[in-house]
């Protein structure tokens, strides 16, 4: 009895020192006039006094509606108890619902004051638990345009992200239409560790999600369109219904959202102060000419080098011309591209190599190249020249036929090669041959070949038989191809274990798998509802059925929930254990 009485003592205490709740929930913070809005203050103890504000700038259509609700579990008690009321607003703009009070063991509590956004009035007014209203509000798809007045050529950004209120969830998406760059050169960039983060979207609190980057460059003047994202996006948003521990349900909302078309107004480059060497190049460069020796014998050759490095159109514009004595054999150049595109645009180098081989010897004098590029961000044109360099060729080519003295500038006398001439090279090595010439047939090994090909042909035969029947076998090999990828994502999947996002994706992909393996669906036939009849046709168990469609459930709606790296491997080792129940249970 003494140890019964100890036990009530400390159950008491618990319950009097619990951590007391008291909240205010709006059904929506942003209403037209005439709408309706749904505000509950929840505690979850009994508390006394109970003292609502004064609804300022609202008028009370229904309520307080009063909701109690207790249960044990485990011996643990728990218990809610709500106020509920209708409001109408009376006036356009923010208002704030004030504060509610309510005591419990001598002490006072509040709710925190919610701020509501009223704007005019709607043709088609909604009720406050009519969830369409939210929707349209929770989720918004944004183009992002870096500069909406470039030049021409000049590289600007463009960023899709799709905006999520806190209130609501988006288990996925299809995307109706792509965005189209016509007349802009154009390239998308990869962007795989894509990560929900917190911001804001008109002043209020979002999570959005990068869905789509790419780097743009204008090819003509005046006004261009970008076409705009469309997707279909399912949308989680809560209903009225609680469960039974006072969570709401949500219900899953089809939504079509697009980024919306974009206008780019692109402006002509200057045309005072362009160079004549001017050939496109917009950015911000470096101009280097080069060449790898600069003495050699007439006959040998050099390598000359243009590089252009930095940022800007590097694969859209035209490299200066290497230009040489006539003296000087000059071949077609070799194109060296450095270049990496990212958000930011191009950037790298590229170079053109010049072979330049000369013909006889002498002193040659490389005039120097302009290269002229216009900067958009100083709005100015820059040019750049080369120096002057100097080849020292000693002796003179071989005097063959086509080459025939020329006078020069100054006193000396060169030797120039025709472009007809031709070089016949003498060889340096040889290739000798035995006169006396042995025969593979009829000897040892020609017969020891033939013996073995006629004693493996049999076990050919049988294995390309046997490889003949499995790729026939059409149902067979997709089952097989299923299995591997099933493996595949799960392993991949604890490897992702501490990565919210890529686990879910990777666990769900080895479920749909799984069911490609074994009940021979397509991914479009995929509904929870197929599944589970499916399931139980092949024989699977009631429990196993609904703890693999909860899986399911689990990972489309955990893939935008906050989760712990523990429930992430919790639902790791269930998905290998339902997996194993359920090839135990179905028919083969």
């Amino acid at each position: 009895m003494k140890n019964l009485i100890y036990v009530v003592v400390i159950l008491i205490s618990g319950l009097s020192f619990a951590q007391v709740d008291f909240t205010a929930e709006a059904s929506r913070d942003k209403i037209a006039i005439n709408e309706r809005l749904r505000i509950e203050f929840k505690m979850n103890v009994d508390g006394d006094n109970f003292t609502p504000p004064n609804f300022t700038g609202f008028q009370v259509v229904a309520g307080p509606s009063q909701s109690v609700s207790q249960s044990w579990i485990n011996g643990v008690s728990s218990m809610s108890k709500s106020y509920t009321y209708v409001l109408k607003p009376n006036t356009t703009g923010k208002l704030t619902i004030q504060q509610a009070v309510m005591t419990y063991n001598g002490n006072e509590y509040k709710t925190i004051p919610q701020v509501i956004n009223v704007t005019g009035a709607v043709e088609k007014p909604k009720g406050p638990d009519d969830q369409s209203i939210s929707v349209d509000d929770s989720i918004h798809l944004v183009a992002e345009v870096s500069n909406s007045n470039p030049y021409l050529n000049e590289a600007i950004r463009v960023v899709y992200k799709i905006y999520v209120s806190n209130q609501t969830g988006v288990t996925g998406w299809n995307e109706l239409d792509s965005p189209k760059y016509r007349d802009f050169w154009s390239q998308n960039i990869d962007n795989r560790n894509r990560q929900v983060q917190n911001g804001t979207y008109l002043g209020e609190p979002y999570r959005y999600l990068v869905l789509r980057e790419a780097v743009l460059y204008p090819q003509k003047t005046g006004k261009l369109e970008i076409e705009p994202l469309t997707l279909d996006v399912q949308v989680q948003v809560p209903t009225n219904r609680r469960d039974f521990f006072g969570r709401p349900y949500t219900t899953t909302v089809s939504k079509t959202v697009s980024a919306g078309k974009r206008e780019i107004t692109v402006k002509n480059l200057p045309a005072v102060g362009r160079p004549i060497s001017f050939t496109g190049a917009v950015g911000d460069f470096n101009f280097k000419v080069e060449t790898d020796r600069a003495q050699l014998d007439a006959g040998e050759s050099l390598t000359a080098s243009i590089s252009v490095s930095g940022s800007g159109n590097l694969n859209l514009m035209e490299l200066p011309k290497l230009k040489a004595p006539q003296s000087l054999e000059v071949y077609d150049p070799e194109r060296k591209n450095n270049v990496t595109t990212n958000i930011y645009g191009m950037r790298g180098s590229i170079t053109d190599r010049y072979v330049v081989v000369p013909q006889y010897g002498g002193k040659y004098m490389i005039p120097p190249i302009e290269f002229s590029y216009f900067d958009p961000a100083k709005e100015r044109y820059f040019t750049k020249n080369s120096d002057e360099m100097l080849l020292m060729v000693d002796g003179d080519a071989p005097t063959t036929a086509g080459v025939h003295p020329v006078a020069a500038t100054g006193d000396e006398t060169r030797n120039i090669i025709e472009n007809n001439a031709q070089f016949a090279f003498i060889k340096t090595q040889t290739r000798l041959e035995n006169k006396y010439k042995t025969y593979f047939f009829n000897t040892l090994t020609y017969w020891s070949v033939l013996g073995g090909t006629l004693l493996i042909l049999p076990l050919v035969l049988l294995f390309r038989g046997q490889q003949e029947k499995r790729h026939s076998d059409v149902v067979g090999n997709r089952i097989r191809t299923a299995n591997k990828l099933s493996k595949k994502y799960l392993s991949t999947a604890k490897k992702n274990l501490g990565n919210h996002e890529l686990f879910y994706i990777s666990l769900e992909k080895s479920l749909h798998n799984y069911l490609k393996s074994k009940l021979r669906m397509q991914t479009a036939e995929m509904s929870k509802d197929k599944v589970a009849v499916l399931l139980a046709e092949q024989g699977a168990m009631e429990g196993v059925r609904k703890e693999f469609i909860e899986l399911l459930a689990s990972c489309e709606f955990a893939r935008f929930t906050p989760s712990s790296e523990a429930s992430m491997k919790e639902d790791y080792e269930k998905a290998g254990r339902i997996l194993n129940d359920i090839d135990k249970q179905i028919k083969k």
